[in-house]
């Protein structure tokens, strides 16, 4: 996958949770975004999305268990929005 700007990050992560909730290792390895809680800042705090985070575990392609953090998109705005 080709590397991407910020905004296009934003944009592919944003349709992502649309869809269904994402982890970071799914950030990661699925939409290639290497810093997915940098994205997620700036989608609540400079876009206004309510996206929530629940933490859980989860394997990483080479099979490894890890606490990760788990993103779901809610209805309504982001309360701290700068």
């Amino acid at each position: 996958m080709k590397k991407q700007c910020t905004e296009a990050q934003r944009a592919l992560l944003l349709k992502r949770l649309q869809e269904k909730p994402c982890t970071t290792v799914e950030a990661r390895h699925e939409l290639d975004i290497i810093a997915p809680a940098a994205r997620i800042f700036e989608l609540r705090h400079h876009h206004g999305h309510n996206i929530q985070t629940f933490w859980t575990t989860a394997l990483n392609p080479g099979g490894r268990n890890h606490r990760v953090a788990k993103y779901v998109l809610l209805p309504g705005k982001y309360k701290e929005v700068i």
